[in-house]
């Protein structure tokens, strides 16, 4: 684990309890959106004509505490979390619990992003996902790039990836991207992500634009059926003292 990761393992750690009440605004738009965009994502669920007896995998990665995988969930055999955080974890097995869905829903600490991941994460329970989700960590991760080619392996073919993240801070600054047709708000957000007080240092990249993501995919390996939508609920929440705007993007792609 480098020092980068480390960082934000021990951040994430101490703000996991309150985690989910923190942000529950957000995290009630993550979930409507990813329950509308179920069927744009992938076609293979176990309620679909393509998936229907047959096992369907999920991967979600950087986890937390499992508000994608909760709402994913009923529509899946098998669902795995996985975080660097322990703390975390934990909220995504007390959560798989509360719902009664911990038979099927299940997360484990682990870094899967370093050229050798651990071994015990290498067998086929891990491999060829039908569906891999990455909600609001892609901007954590110290190399994007390099994290999705290694998580893209464990895709099976013609699996696909979702992806929630920030859109770039200069489009955050400047409209939010009217050119998509999304009018953002203009409430004082500050360069580069220092809206984020004592996290800032947590985030490696500012935001992925359409043109960035899309690179990204293609060279991991997830060349086909891309898209990407901005969501016009925009996340808000209270960071040293002042409001926070901030858009999302929901992309996908699949598994060449």
């Amino acid at each position: 684990m480098t020092d980068f990761t480390e960082a934000n393992r021990a951040h994430f750690d101490q703000t996991a309890t309150a985690y989910q009440s923190k942000f529950a605004d957000s995290l009630k738009i993550i979930a409507a959106q990813t329950l509308k965009h179920r069927l744009w994502v992938s076609d293979r669920w176990t309620d679909t004509e393509a998936g229907k007896g047959q096992e369907v995998k999920l991967l979600e990665y950087a986890c937390g505490p499992g508000v994608v995988s909760m709402t994913l969930a009923p529509f899946s055999s098998k669902v795995i979390g996985i975080d660097v955080s322990e703390q975390m974890v934990a909220e995504f097995n007390r959560n798989a619990q509360a719902i009664g869905l911990s038979d099927k829903m299940i997360g484990y600490k682990a870094d899967l992003l370093t050229e050798s991941a651990p071994e015990e994460f290498s067998g086929p329970d891990y491999t060829e996902f039908d569906v891999l989700v990455i909600s609001l960590a892609l901007h954590h991760f110290e190399y994007p790039d390099v994290a999705l080619q290694r998580l893209a392996r464990r895709l099976k073919k013609g699996g696909s990836i979702m992806i929630i993240d920030l859109i770039p801070s200069s489009e955050q600054d400047h409209g939010n991207g009217h050119s998509q047709g999304h009018h953002g708000h203009g409430h004082g957000h500050a360069k580069e992500g220092n809206d984020f007080g004592d996290a800032s240092h947590l985030i490696k990249t500012h935001g992925f634009s359409r043109e960035d993501l899309e690179k990204i995919f293609k060279d991991a390996g997830l060349g086909a059926g891309f898209d990407y939508e901005l969501i016009p609920d925009q996340l808000i929440f209270e960071k040293g003292g002042k409001t926070i705007h901030k858009t999302i993007f929901i992309a996908r792609a699949q598994r060449i």
